[in-house]
Parts: C-alpha cells; structure tokens; sequence
C-alpha cells in the first residue's frame, strides 16, 4: 500500500452547519479553501471539533464527501470515525472508505471502559475490514479509553497500514514512551493533539499536530512548524506563545459558543455547533473572542 506520510498542520475542520444540524455545504467548502490558503498540509474531516458528534450517520458522510471534494487532490484527507463497538465501526469505516478519504482515524469504543486487550481486538477487526491506511486517535479525556504506548506499538506490528496516532494525552511522559517505542520507524507518524505542546512535542520528536484552533488560525500553526524546520527555535517559540494567547477564546462559552463567534467573526459560517451545545456568548464573551482574533489573525475572511 503506497501513502504519503503525515506530516505538519492538519487542522480538525470544523463542520458549519444549518437548520437540523445538517451539514451547511457552501459554509464547510469557505472554511476549508480557508484552511488550504493557511497553508496546512492535510484536512481532518469528521473529527472532534468536526464535531462528529453531533451528527447523523448521514451527515457525518456529507461532511467528508464535501471535505474530500473540496481539497481535489491538493492535500490528503484523513477521514474521523467514532463509534461504541465493532459491528458498528466496521459498518462505517466501509462507507467512510467509499467517500475517497486518504486515510480513516479510528477513536477507541466510548461509553463503556475497555481494556487493552479489547482495544487491540476492536482495531485489529476493523482493519481487517477496510483498505485505507489508518491512524489511530488517542483522546483519553473523551473517551475514556486511553490507548497505551505498548497497545499502539503492538497494533503497528500486526497491523501494516496502520501509520500513524494523534495523541491528545497531554502527559509527555506518555508522548515520550510512545516516541520510544516507534523511533526509527519511517512509516509510522506521531502526530500531538494540544496546541500548547505543538514546540515541545517536535522537539521530543513528533511529526505533526492535530488541533481545533487552527480552523481559526491556520498560518500561526504553519508558521511555527515551518520556523522548528529551518531551525528558527526563537520564531517557532513566538508562534507557539500567540497559539496560546488566541486559545483563550475557548474560555469562553463553553469552547463551542466562541468557536461559532470566531466562525461568524471570520466570515466563514453562522456555527459549527450542533444541539444541545449551542451556547451564547455575553457581550463582554463576544469582544474578547473579536479582540484576541484582531490581534493575531488579522482581516476577516469577508473583508
């Protein structure tokens, strides 16, 4: 199976969305040719602040579909899924292969705790199933089923288009036992989930980074990564300290309500907030979302 490895900013595209919570195409097509212009290096369709959650099995495939069909080729797409057991992961890794994602990120079951032992069946038999490279998708907090360096490294063993993790487990003990475990291995990518660990992740030796943020901010994310390539420790440093500073946008309204008006702000979309999340913002919410965008994107979209 031939793949391009993942490397760089690949943002988790959020997903705009109209009356019913369905998928507002013209809005998702804005928001990723926004993302493509940041100059990010591959799409995250479907993914948590994709907010797949929120959406019907139908939905969730329009939202890749549009996603794949907007990038035409130009940047891969890695496709989410997030289900609760195998029968049901295996019914839509098929359909989601069908949408022509580049790669498939698989969530460990949510709901019920799981052991390792069960997380290595429920990925292994969804392999089995499709043809796709696949990454997996380590979010302990949300899930609550974290997936163990150990459980990772023996998948990637058994599993040969397994290529890569994003690893929302903000413990960097736990990246570096992971790093351990798949250094030297040129066909698999570690990708971090924080944008506050983006630096110190590449310097401990990830690939890339996974985060909501840069829907809003891509070229700050690409900034920093390109600036850790060259070398230039004190720009990547910068980049990594105004990330940090425009994240507190998501202290407000309980993280959706000020993705939605920093969405709105930028012209891209009326939300990206399915329901029962929606959550208005205070005035005093609303010019501090405005205010820390102004100081580090810039322009709106529209303007």
């Amino acid at each position: 199976m031939i793949y391009k490895k993942l490397t760089g900013v690949i943002p988790p595209v959020g997903t705009p969305l109209t009356a019913g919570d369905r998928v507002d195409v013209t809005g998702l097509r804005r928001l990723t040719r926004h993302l493509i212009d940041g100059g990010v290096h591959a799409l995250f369709a479907n993914g948590s602040m994709g907010g797949f959650a929120f959406l019907t099995d139908a939905e969730q495939l329009r939202c890749i579909e549009t996603v794949v069909d907007e990038a035409g080729g130009k940047l891969p797409v890695m496709a989410g899924l997030g289900e609760t057991s195998t029968s049901r992961a295996i019914l839509r890794a098929k359909e989601i292969q069908r949408t022509g994602a580049s790669y498939l990120s698989l969530l460990p079951p949510f709901y019920f705790l799981a052991q390792q032992k069960h997380l290595i069946a429920y990925f292994s038999e969804i392999a089995a199933a499709v043809d796709v490279p696949i990454l997996l998708y380590d979010n302990p907090v949300a899930t609550k089923n974290p997936i163990y360096p150990e459980t990772i490294a023996e998948l990637r063993s058994k599993i040969p288009h397994l290529v890569g993790v994003k690893e929302s487990n903000q413990d960097c003990v736990n990246l570096q036992k992971l790093l351990s475990l798949t250094c030297g291995d040129e066909g698999f990518s570690v990708l971090t989930g924080s944008e506050f660990l983006i630096l110190v992740g590449l310097q401990m030796g990830v690939q890339g980074c996974v985060g909501g943020l840069h829907n809003i901010c891509p070229r700050i994310a690409v900034e920093l990564y390109d600036a850790f390539k060259r070398g230039d420790l004190e720009r990547a440093r910068e980049r990594q300290r105004a990330l940090a500073e425009l994240w507190q946008i998501f202290t407000c309204g309980n993280v959706w309500g000020a993705f939605d008006e920093a969405l709105r702000y930028l012209g891209i979309c009326d939300r990206a907030t399915g329901a029962p999340y929606i959550t208005a913002l205070t005035e005093t919410e609303r010019e501090k979302v405005r205010a820390l965008i102004d100081c580090h994107v810039g322009a709106p979209v529209g303007s």
